[in-house]
């Protein structure tokens, strides 16, 4: 079983095949029991699916586990694996479901598991949003702008999301064997855009958008990125701190008050308002 190929939506970014990676990285920091880093260096562990060595920031090798079930190895190599290498290219690797709205500007919906994200993306879908990425999202900055990257063409919805949305999950492939979990098709951006909006969703029983000023902005904005206790363990600080205070700049950083508490559609309702 091969997983060769290129990175999704990282130009020039490669995946390698391996039948057997290093135990251990030399003069590695432990960024926890299964991970290990250098400053251009990262390994880790997922315990009987696969090992993953990130290198440079252009390339992921993978040794899957025997038996492993490939989704599962994707799952974590286009995710965890995927984000760290964006990390060490010094970009922003946001832990976000990010949709280009009907104007034009990119949105990024962050927030903890279980918030909903991806049920309200793709409620947002269904009024003519195009998905960009799910789970996690490259943010890169080019002349003077900040730029979500597309990568994903698919949400992964658990079943009763699934149902509220009339989804019917029958030939859908899951995301993981035993998991009640589908990989849904959306319609996709093809090429990176501006973004306009970070939208962090927060579970509390009321429901409020929230504009943030800018320094609360980019602290949500860093709250709001993949594994960020990784980034001091990649020296990476900086390139962090600097792409964090130029895209609380530029866009329009806000909290969403109410998530699972109301239904998709009207948390999609608010953002819609607020992103005109």
């Amino acid at each position: 079983m091969s997983f060769a190929g290129m990175v999704p939506g990282v130009l020039g970014a490669t995946i390698r095949d391996a039948s057997r990676l290093p135990e251990h990285l030399p003069n590695a920091t432990r960024v926890d029991p299964w991970t290990e880093a250098t400053p251009e260096t990262l390994l880790f562990t997922v315990p009987g699916i696969a090992r993953y060595l990130v290198e440079n920031g252009t390339t992921i090798t993978v040794e899957p586990a025997p038996d492993a079930p490939r989704n599962a190895v994707e799952l974590f190599l286009h995710g965890s694996a995927r984000g760290t290498l964006i990390h060490q290219r010094g970009e922003l690797p946001l832990e976000a479901t990010t949709l280009v709205a009907p104007n034009g500007g990119a949105v990024a919906l962050s927030g903890f598991s279980g918030s909903g994200k991806s049920t309200i993306a793709a409620e947002l879908c269904r009024r003519g949003w195009s998905l960009i990425s799910d789970d996690i999202t490259r943010v890169t900055w080019a002349r003077g702008r900040a730029l979500a990257w597309p990568s994903h063409d698919a949400l992964k919805l658990w079943k009763d999301a699934c149902n509220s949305l009339e989804i019917n999950t029958e030939a859908l492939p899951r995301v993981r064997e035993g998991l009640e979990k589908f990989q849904v098709k959306m319609p996709a951006a093809s090429a990176p855009t501006v973004l306009r909006a970070v939208i962090r969703l927060q579970i509390v029983k009321y429901l409020r958008m929230v504009p943030l000023p800018a320094d609360r902005g980019a602290l949500t904005i860093s709250e709001s990125t993949f594994r960020w206790r990784q980034i001091a363990a990649l020296r990476r600080q900086k390139d962090h701190e600097t792409i964090v205070q130029q895209t609380a700049r530029l866009c329009r950083v806000m909290i969403l008050n109410g998530a699972r508490e109301y239904s998709a559609a009207i948390l999609a309702d608010h953002i819609a308002r607020a992103v005109p």
